[in-house]
Formats: C-alpha cells, structure tokens, sequence
C-alpha cells in the first residue's frame, strides 16, 4: 500500500499508520480526506492485522483542517443568476461534513483495536480523529485543542459526539467554550491519554509493547470485545447485555479458548489463527 499521506507498514500482526507530512504539521489536506478511507479499506480488509498503530511525524501529530482547501470543500456551483441559493449552499456543506464523520467513523469501526500516539498539536481535527480511537498515549509536550470555536465554528466531525464518551462532560464543555489548549499531564488526569512519555520514540516503544500484547490475545476475542464495547456505548445495558448474548451465541472461539488454557498448562505463548478473508469464506461454503 503506497499513499502520499500516509506510510503503513505491518509485522507480525500489527499494523502502523503514520501520517507522513510532519513538515507541514499533518494538516488534513483535501489528499488525507481523499485517502483515508481508502487506506482504511485495505487495513480492514487485511485479516492477518491484529491492531493499529496511529501516530505520525515532526513536531505536531495534527494541526488540523488545511484552512487552505478548508474553504473548497463543498464549493460547487450554487449560483443561479448571480444570485447565491442557501438551500443548495447548506445541503452541499452537509453533505460533506457527513462524508467528513463517515471517514473517521472508518477509523472507529475497524476490526482491530486502534493505538494513537500524539506529540505536539492535536488540534481540530486532529481531535476529531483521536477520539476516534480506542486508546490514546501523548508525550510530555502535547496538547489537545477544540480549535472550531476559534475560528467561529462548532466542532462538526466528532470530537463533541466522542469526547463526552471518554472524559467528564463539564470538562469538554469548558474545552468546547473555550478553545483553550489541554496540556498532557491534565488529558492523563481526566482518562483522555492512558499513559504520557518524555519522548516521542519512548511512546512509540510503549505503543509496541501494549499492540504486542493485544496481538498476542484470540483476535476474534478481541473483535468481539471491541464489537460489544460500542455497542453498549451507544446503548441502554440491557440492550448492551443482550448484544453480548448474541454475539457470545454466534461467534464464541471455542478452539481459541481451548487454546489459551492449553498453552498456560504447557507453559508456551498461545497461537491463533487469523480470521478468515471473506472470499476464503465464500470458498468454504461451495466446497
């Protein structure tokens, strides 16, 4: 997979996205909007990718919208004699920030369990993209920013769905008012980073290590973990509790457990099979 936004490599299981424009700060240019779900798409697809790591390069992990193509986005022709039609106007601005949400939506989605690492700025969306994410790490010199309401907006592609979900709401509500910055050592207290390191390479090790041992782990457990995670994020615990009978019933990795307990009487590190691509399936059922 060749990107001009991204560089991904994988090994053993885990999988590594970086956003690659560190000398411009990793703004979110029209080409990252155009090429992320499409790099996304191939991670899901990839059934040997256990989980991902997202950080990227130079002083700041993203700073956000390119205010540059920021204003391009959703221009098309709206005029009819001259004249603007703000019906149009609205619905194509919309339109695109659906498609905005949908993107990083992807991210959420996927299969695998989902590793950020911030440095510097994380700002805007950038924001938008970590809480995305399903557990954060930050160095000491990071810092996160609701930065919309700076330029006269409301966040409008996650951040104010996702971060209420992770931190207190008082505290995003001071964010979102405000747009000041929240340093590392306050996004550790209040749960939004799980752990801060001095230094960017030091992150990076630590994120090795924690990919490492949720590699290790049955990858359908794992999916399924996940899977039932947001579903009752998003849902009452009885509809939460009955999703998880559901899918204990239909996907619980009978082989995998025996596994696992095996390996601790034999005192060996367990191996698991990776899930099945989807045309292997297919295969399956027409032999």
């Amino acid at each position: 997979m060749t990107y001009e936004s991204f560089d991904f490599k994988k090994e053993n299981g885990i999988g590594h996205l970086k956003l690659n424009k560190g000398e411009d700060f990793n703004k979110m240019t029209l080409n990252f909007w155009y090429e992320l779900p499409r790099v996304l798409e191939d991670i899901k697809k990839d059934t040997s990718l256990r989980v991902l790591i997202l950080s990227s390069t130079g002083k700041h992990f993203c700073a956000g919208m390119d205010l540059a193509n920021f204003g391009t986005l959703g221009s098309g022709d709206t005029k009819k004699d001259n004249r603007p039609d703000k019906a149009r106007s609205g619905e194509v601005l919309y339109r695109v920030a659906m498609e905005l949400q949908e993107n990083l939506s992807k991210l959420e989605k996927l299969r695998i369990p989902v590793i950020c690492g911030i440095q510097g700025g994380c700002i805007g969306g950038g924001l938008d993209m970590a809480t995305a994410a399903d557990l954060r790490f930050a160095t000491k010199d990071a810092f996160f920013c609701i930065q919309e309401v700076n330029i006269g907006m409301a966040a409008d592609i996650g951040t104010l769905q996702r971060l209420p979900r992770v931190i207190p709401e008082g505290k995003v509500r001071e964010l979102a008012y405000t747009g000041r910055r929240m340093y590392a050592e306050e996004s550790l207290s209040c749960g939004l980073v799980n752990n801060v390191y001095e230094t960017h390479e030091d992150m990076l090790a630590g994120m090795e290590e924690i990919a490492s041992e949720i590699a290790s782990k049955s990858p359908l457990a794992v999916y399924g973990t996940k899977a039932i995670l947001n579903f009752s994020r998003d849902h009452t615990v009885a509809e939460g509790l009955e999703y998880n009978a559901l899918w204990s019933g239909a996907m619980l990795p009978q082989e995998d457990m025996a596994e696992a307990m095996m390996s601790k009487v034999e005192k060996r590190d367990p191996q698991f099979d990776d899930i099945l691509e989807i045309k292997e399936y297919g295969k399956a059922n027409k032999a």
